[in-house]
């Protein structure tokens, strides 16, 4: 019995052992079909089901049975996908992968308008292909080439310098898109002369046709031809026009112009609020003073370059006239009406004692402008060279009214009001009544004495007898 299981042993051991010695190891190297370089991160399948990936040096090892043959399927990004029957025996086999076409699209534009390029030539070497291809109205164009190849993209468009560029392809498609430069582009820039700020929507003309305006920042781009000789002029409102004839160097790229202002006469007439001319007045630009008028309140420059001033008029006895005005066109005739300066009027109301009057109501040409202080004085400001008529009143006085011109030029101005003190005639009724009971008392009295004394004598004619 134990030596029949010591057989059955030695055949089970047997069998395992031959099994052992019958498994294949197979080892798949995937490299790239083109330069033969290994391909790392290659996913590797065997019937159907996924097994592993590729190491660095691009190898793989697969241990199977041996006994029947192996369906090998290789797929690696960029690449197109590699499948084969293997046979079962078999334990080295080389997979070269052909790298996928991707599309590369190549797109122009104009650097200055920014739109695209129409009908550049654009040409793809690399890689063992030489294409070429124009561009569409949308400025691009494709090319079907390998991912992970290396091209090299030149462009030619009439009018533009050439562009030539270097493209990397991945493992997926890819948009490059460039500028194309004009070579016929020449910038005019314009500039004013004294300031050198830059000038807008000056007109520019070439050859007595016009091109077009400058920018916000002064500048327009043109498109001329080089090696060649044109007349150029540019105007803008209220600068002198600039004409030049100018050779067109090949290395041209910037015409810079400077535009001088024009001058226009300028004439002022100063008025009073009245419409009185004033001689004298003091005239100033920008804060700087010019001159001043004559008798009929002229005054004239007759160079004034165009543009924006403060004008300021000056006189004595009237406030001051300040206006900024756009001097531009033929000219400017100004007007100034200067209003009266005006004078710290004081009012002072007191009664016929020399004594202030307090609280008394004043007006000014029928307006309300305060009441007097605890010292009869109320100050208010007036235009001075007009006649006011000043009012006071206060319970107790005689309303008090007066005409007071305040002279031109004046500063301070005092108004003396006198006032009367109201007569009251409930107080002279009632003094006339206590005047007449007095009066009336003492005719009683003086009656009574009268009237006492005759009793106290005899009868003239009884003393007689």
């Amino acid at each position: 019995m134990i030596q029949r299981r010591l057989i059955i042993g030695l055949l089970i051991a047997c069998v395992l052992i031959c099994g052992t010695v019958q498994a294949v190891t197979l080892q798949v190297s995937v490299a790239d079909e083109k330069n033969g370089d290994s391909l790392a991160d290659a996913s590797v399948y065997v019937d159907g089901e996924y097994v592993g990936t590729t190491a660095s040096d691009g190898t793989y090892s697969y241990v199977h049975s041996g006994k029947k043959d192996l369906r090998l399927k290789v797929v690696r990004k960029g690449y197109r996908d590699w499948t084969d029957w293997v046979d079962a025996d078999r334990t080295r086999i080389q997979v070269d992968m052909f790298r996928k076409d991707e599309t590369l699209t190549v797109e122009v534009y104009d650097a200055t308008t920014l739109k695209p390029v129409v009908g550049a030539l654009v040409r793809v070497e690399g890689d063992g292909i030489s294409r070429s291809e124009t561009t569409r109205s949308d400025g691009g164009t494709d090319f079907s080439v390998r991912s992970g190849a290396l091209y090299n993209v030149d462009i030619r468009a009439s009018n533009y310098y050439d562009v030539s560029k270097t493209v990397q392809m991945e493992n997926s498609g890819k948009v490059v898109q460039y500028w194309l430069f004009r070579n016929d582009l020449l910038a005019v820039q314009v500039r004013d002369a004294e300031t050198s700020a830059p000038l807008e929507a000056a007109e520019v003309f070439v050859d007595g046709a016009r091109v077009g305006a400058t920018d916000a920042d002064g500048n327009l781009p043109v498109h001329l031809q080089r090696e060649r000789r044109y007349s150029l002029k540019v105007t803008a409102p209220d600068y002198q026009p600039y004409q030049e004839e100018r050779y067109i160097e090949v290395d041209n790229v910037l015409f810079l112009v400077h535009l001088s202002k024009s001058a226009y006469p300028v004439s002022l007439t100063a008025f009073s609020e009245t419409m009185k001319p004033i001689a004298g007045a003091e005239v100033y630009l920008n804060g700087t003073f010019q001159g001043k008028t004559n008798q009929y309140g002229r005054f004239m420059l007759s160079d004034v370059n165009a543009g924006t001033y403060e004008i300021t008029v000056k006189a004595p006895g009237y406030g001051e006239w300040m206006e900024v005005r756009q001097v531009s066109g033929k000219g400017e005739d100004i007007v100034a009406e200067l209003d009266y300066d005006q004078a710290s009027v004081t009012i002072r109301a007191e009664d016929t004692d020399r004594k202030a009057v307090a609280n008394a109501a004043i007006q000014v040409d029928g307006r309300v402008v305060g009441v007097t202080d605890g010292l009869g004085y109320l100050r208010t400001a007036l235009t001075t060279n007009k006649v006011y008529a000043v009012t006071a009143t206060r319970d107790g006085f005689e309303p008090i009214s007066i005409d007071v011109e305040i002279p031109l030029g004046t500063t301070e101005f005092t108004v003396p009001l006198m006032m009367e003190r109201t007569f009251n005639i409930g107080m002279l009724v009632v003094g006339v009544g206590v005047v007449a009971a007095v009066l009336l008392g003492a005719v009683l009295v003086v009656r009574r004495r009268r009237a006492g004394a005759g009793r106290g004598r005899p009868p003239r004619g009884r003393g007689r007898l």
